[in-house]
């Protein structure tokens, strides 16, 4: 008789429930965001008004600070004048309007027009202050030199201070001082403009050679002069100004020339006293020693050889020396390049900016201390805003402190001590008393926790005065050995009731604690389950059988393992002596040989056992379905089910049911109805594949096998 069975898959989950708890969620959450933006709304709002607030502070400090800083300026650097040179009162002014309309003129702050007065000051005299005229005067030759300088008017002040202390001016006169500086500037500025030296050149030749060239009588214009030539043959700055030093030096030795050379000289027609003659310009001079060229010995002889060279390019250049000298003579030519180059837009841009900046010293001035005590107020304001978060923080704070209500709190407290205090003596009456009660675990603990407590003080004190008691009894006699040994046995029973009390209250705790009830019902869970599989999973028995073989393989294997791995390691370190190289490379093949022999052997072991135990289900499968059928006395047909391979589920799980005439031999048989009830078809499935065009049947696969092992195991079941 065939069997026709009628196969109903029911797949279930929690599909509605857990998208009905997803719906809930995003609600409260998007009520949570909701509430979050109101208050980053509001927060928001709080810090924009102190932000604003900050800003009009920070405006007002940089108004207050555009209006100080040229003005403060102004100040300090006639405050260090007026210490400098002893200058005060009207003549203090005096030189500050000086400045301020240099300023105006020039386009320079007047801070630096200070700052040049203050270089004159120290650099040529001090009692300049005492002549505003005249240091008006230096100062605005001080403005024009720098204008040829870059703006640089230290570097300015630095030249025209230089050439006046080399040539010695006299500043009896200050204003006759101030009238040789024009001229002095004028002659330098042409100089720089026919030759090649410039301003800074010539400032420093001069700082070598100019008192030489003073005391020797070189006018200042052909001083100048023979600074340039001995620019182009290649005496530039400092050294040439020592090469023209040397050279006058010669010059001037007259008759004190050494007797050989002087020799030497009135053979070529040289007058040794004529070159000492400072009557003579120094052209004049260089034309006597013409027939020196031809002479190289007694060049180098009479200059020197270091200063041979420069002496020959001042002799042959007499003429080029007279043109600069004609060129830098009676000239305006340092305010004649000023003023070209005050036509410069960026110049005349400075010419305004200087008189902003002068009508703001004039607001600086006209405030007196005000803008001092705005612009401490604005730093000390401005700060304050960006901690007004905070502040506003800590004030919500000191509030929301001050509501709490204090009285209400201190009474619930009154009462809880009050109310722990007459537990403590219940609890202590009723260990005193032995009495141990078991209730919930918290009631066990905290009473074993007491009675712990009460036997390390109560018991230990009185097992300490049942120890003193006894002894007091061992030394006295009569009635007080009597007394304190009843002493000591009460003390005794104490200690041993509050022993005996706390033991049992921890082991009263102990057994209560809910771990130990967890701890057994889950083992008693996993046996179970684990019963469970063995007894109805092939593969269950094959993972751990084979588990258990890759275990023994893995621990029997270990010595030889390590035979081997010493033995390549004993290989590897003689090879490495002998610095072979086969031999290493051998060594290290032994060594990954070993551990891959190693691993094979323990996947070998699993695999076998795996496979062994797979092959024994399936026999005894078999022959239970053999047994069967020999009991029935007929061959037992099972339908075969047809299970697609490219579509396990058939197109749909809904169509699964199959009818109760399916499959066999309508009305042939007895018809079994069984319903198969998935909860989860697949727990999980893990894919291992190299291409991703294998994925699509793998999951068939994996879905048909579990199809297959569902129906299979339902088909032994019912036999």
């Amino acid at each position: 008789m065939a069997n026709v069975f009628d196969y109903i898959f029911n797949i279930g989950g929690n599909y509605t429930a857990t998208i009905n708890g997803m719906s809930t969620a995003t609600g409260d959450f998007s009520a949570k965001v909701d509430g979050a933006q109101n208050s980053i709304g509001k927060l928001t709002m709080v810090l924009a008004g102190i932000d604003l607030v900050k800003n009009a502070l920070s405006g007002l400090q940089q108004a207050t600070d555009a209006f100080s800083v040229s003005g403060i300026a102004l100040d300090s650097n006639m405050h260090d004048l007026s210490a400098v040179a002893g200058v005060t009162g009207d003549s203090l002014k005096q030189i500050e309007s000086f400045a301020r309309q240099s300023a105006k003129t020039f386009g320079t702050d007047a801070s630096v027009a200070v700052e040049g007065y203050k270089l004159l000051l120290s650099q040529l005299s001090p009692e300049l202050g005492k002549y505003p005229d005249a240091l008006r005067a230096m100062g605005d030759n001080i403005q024009i030199t720098s204008k040829l300088m870059g703006g640089d008017g230290v570097a300015a002040a630095q030249v025209l201070t230089t050439a006046m202390n080399q040539y010695g001016v006299s500043l009896e006169d200050p204003t006759r001082a101030s009238e040789e500086m024009a001229r002095m500037m004028n002659v330098m500025a042409a100089a720089g403009q026919a030759g090649s030296a410039e301003l800074p050149a010539i400032s420093a030749a001069l700082q070598q050679c100019g008192m030489a060239a003073k005391a020797a009588n070189v006018s200042f214009e052909e001083a100048n002069a023979a600074i340039q030539v001995l620019d182009k043959a290649g005496k530039k700055a400092s050294e040439g100004g020592i090469a023209l030093r040397n050279v006058l030096g010669q010059l001037s030795k007259g008759r004190f020339v050494e007797k050989q050379v002087a020799d030497e000289l009135q053979k070529a027609g040289i007058d040794v006293v004529a070159l000492g003659d400072n009557s003579k310009s120094l052209k004049e001079r260089l034309e006597q020693l013409k027939p020196m060229l031809n002479d190289s010995a007694l060049l180098s002889k009479f200059f020197g050889v270091e200063n041979a060279n420069a002496a020959r390019a001042l002799i042959q250049g007499t003429e080029a020396l007279e043109g600069f000298t004609q060129a830098v003579t009676g000239t305006n030519s340092a305010t004649d390049q000023a003023a070209i180059i005050m036509q410069s837009y960026a110049e005349r841009q400075a010419v305004v900016n200087q008189k902003i900046e002068d009508f703001k010293i004039s607001v600086f001035q006209a405030t007196g201390d005000t803008t001092l005590w705005a612009g401490a107020t604005m730093n000390l304001l401005t700060p304050l805003a960006q901690l007004m978060p905070l502040i506003l923080g800590v004030g919500k704070l000191m509030l929301w402190i001050k509501s709490l209500n204090w009285a209400g709190m201190f009474s619930a407290i009154r009462m809880r001590v009050i109310s722990a205090s007459v537990g403590l003596l219940m609890y202590n009456e009723s260990l005193a008393a032995g009495i141990v009660v078991s209730g919930g675990f918290k009631a066990n603990v905290l009473q074993a926790t007491f009675a712990v407590l009460r036997f390390a003080t109560v018991g230990l004190f009185n097992a300490l005065k049942g120890l003193g008691a006894l002894a007091l009894s061992f030394v006295t006699g009569g009635t007080a050995s009597a007394t304190f040994s009843t002493i000591a046995s009460t003390s005794f029973g104490v200690f041993s009731s509050a022993a005996t009390t706390a033991c049992r209250a921890v082991s009263v705790a102990i057994s209560s604690i809910p771990i130990v009830g967890w701890i057994a019902a889950a083992i008693s869970a996993l046996i179970a389950v684990g019963v469970y599989f063995w007894n109805t999973s092939a593969k269950f028995r094959a993972v751990l059988k084979g588990t258990w073989a890759a275990f023994k393989a893995c621990f029997s294997g270990i010595g030889e393992l390590a035979k081997q791995t010493f033995g390549a390691i004993g290989d590897l370190i003689k090879a490495a002596f002998k610095l072979d190289a086969t031999g290493i490379s051998a060594a290290l093949n032994k060594l990954k040989s070993g551990y891959t022999d190693y691993g094979k052997q323990v996947g070998q072991a699993f695999n076998m056992a795996y496979d062994a135990e797979m092959a024994e289900s399936a026999k005894k499968q078999a022959a239970n379905k053999g047994k069967k059928q020999t009991a029935n006395g007929t061959a037992a047909t099972v339908p075969a089910v047809e299970v697609p391979i490219t579509d396990p589920t058939g197109g749909g799980l809904a169509n699964a049911a199959v009818g109760s005439g399916s499959g066999g031999d309508s009305g042939a048989g007895k018809i079994r109805n069984v319903t198969i009830n998935i909860e989860k078809l697949v727990e999980r499935i893990e894919l291992h594949t190299s291409t991703l065009t294998e994925s699509t049947e793998r999951i068939r696969e994996q879905v048909a096998e579990a199809l297959m092992g569902a129906l299979n195991d339902t088909q032994l079941a019912t036999e």
